[in-house]
């Protein structure tokens, strides 16, 4: 019978104490599911301990080195596309013989779809998804394809939730920002509006989020503005981690 092969689950990384926390109780969600499998954390940036640094410990423990990295991102960005390749590359520098398998970014998935139009119901409360405009906050980045797969995004979210309508946005970097999807939400009529962030877990970004939220409804008085919770650490998510390994995994032991 193989070793199960072990998991490097490669997240963002975040100074707010309250995402760090969410991230690893779905690191242990995720656990529970692979009870055989050696499973660690390692984050982009700002937390310990980096990509290459866990990758390097757990193939270095290993008579035959192993590992499937899975990174912990909604969208193929820049760190997707770069800095975990390159992470994964310094961790095996020392270990030339090592097999790691680099799984597929999480979005977009059914399961997260689905845990997104949760997110968007709970902050409706009392308002109907045919009287309500949603704006789908995405991250940002200087990726073309990745921003269109937002956009994509956006419209699916549209046509499965029954919401008056979507407006894709973006936190960062790309266009239109929060404050410009909102004004085009307003200027199509949309006097109800749920700001749906596309992130994974609390930080900077959905504080961000909730203050340009703010300065919006200062200069738009006649508004209401409820601002819905990220994703966070819950089944869907970590079923799709599940799965991003388990398709990883496989093309490892076909190798053999």
């Amino acid at each position: 019978m193989n070793t199960p092969v072990p998991l490097v689950i490669a997240a963002h990384g975040t100074r707010v104490g309250a995402g760090v926390e969410a991230c690893t109780a779905l690191v242990d969600r995720v656990r529970r599911l692979l009870v055989d499998v050696p499973t660690v954390a390692a984050y982009v940036e700002l937390v310990e301990p980096s990509i290459d640094e866990a990758l390097a410990s757990v193939l270095g423990g290993q008579t035959t080195p192993r590992a499937v990295v899975v990174p912990l991102m909604v969208g193929a960005g820049g760190h997707v596309r770069e800095d975990i390749p390159e992470a994964i590359a310094d961790g095996q520098r020392g270990v030339p013989d090592a097999e790691v398998a680099y799984a597929a970014h999480l979005g977009p998935d059914p399961r997260l779809r689905a845990a997104v139009r949760q997110r968007i119901a709970s902050a409706l409360d009392d308002w109907t998804p045919a009287e309500t405009t949603v704006v789908l906050l995405g991250r940002g980045c200087s990726v073309p394809e990745a921003n269109a797969d937002h956009a994509r995004l956006a419209r699916l979210v549209w046509e499965e939730g029954g919401h008056a309508r979507v407006v894709p946005a973006f936190i960062q970097v790309s266009h239109p920002s929060l404050g410009e999807a909102l004004d085009e939400a307003y200027a199509l009529g949309g006097r109800r509006l749920v700001v749906a962030p596309n992130f994974l877990f609390p930080g900077r970004l959905h504080a961000w989020t909730q203050q340009g939220i703010n300065a919006w409804l200062a200069d738009h008085p006649d508004a209401a503005v409820r601002l819905a919770d990220v994703i966070g650490d819950c089944d869907e998510l970590a079923s799709v981690v599940v799965d991003r390994y388990r398709a990883a995994a496989r093309t490892l032991d076909h190798a053999d």
